[in-house]
C-alpha cells in the first residue's frame, strides 16, 4: 500500500504530464471513424452483391455484422484497448452502443440471466437511447421551424 507521500507524488506528477494534442486526437478519431464507416460500406456492397436480394437487406446485415464484431471485441477486451489507442473514433454510434450494452451484460452475468443481464443491460444504454430520441425531436422541430420561416 502506497504511503501518503507516494500518493501525493503520483497525484502531483499527473499535473505535469504532457497532454495529448487535440489535433492529433481529433485526427485519429476522424480517420478511425471514417475507416469503420468504410468497412461498413464494404460489408454492404459484399452482402448486396453475393448474399441478399435487396440493398435494404444488405444494410440490415451490415448492422448485424458490426454489432457482432463489436460485441466480440468487447468480450475479449480488445474494444477498450482500441478505444484507448484511437479515442472517440471507434465510438461510431452502433459500435459504441453495442460496447456499452455488452460490457454491462458481462459485468452483471454472475447475477443470472434475468436479474443480472436482462435487468442491467439497458441501465446505461437506456439513457443514451432516450437522449438520442430527444435530440432527434429537437433537431427536427428546429428544422421544421426554419423550413416554415424560409418557405413562408
Amino acid at each position: 500500500m502506497p504511503t501518503k507521500k507516494q500518493e501525493d507524488y503520483a497525484k502531483n506528477s499527473k499535473l505535469y504530464e504532457q497532454k495529448p494534442s487535440i489535433w492529433l486526437a481529433g485526427g485519429k478519431a476522424f480517420i478511425v471513424g471514417g475507416f469503420i464507416c468504410l468497412v461498413g460500406q464494404v460489408i454492404i456492397n459484399f452482402y448486396d452483391l453475393f448474399l441478399v436480394r435487396t440493398r435494404e437487406d444488405a444494410i440490415q446485415w451490415m448492422l448485424v455484422t458490426l454489432i457482432f464484431v463489436s460485441s466480440f471485441m468487447t468480450g475479449f477486451g480488445w474494444y477498450r484497448k482500441v478505444a484507448q489507442s484511437f479515442g472517440a473514433g471507434i465510438l461510431v454510434p452502433i459500435t459504441g452502443l453495442t460496447n456499452l450494452m455488452t460490457s454491462s451484460a458481462m459485468e452483471h452475468r454472475n447475477e443470472g440471466i434475468i436479474e443480472g443481464v436482462a435487468g442491467n443491460v439497458l441501465k446505461l444504454a437506456g439513457a443514451v437511447v432516450v437522449a438520442g430520441v430527444v435530440m432527434a425531436y429537437v433537431v427536427s422541430a428546429v428544422r421544421l421551424i426554419i423550413h416554415a420561416i424560409l418557405s413562408g
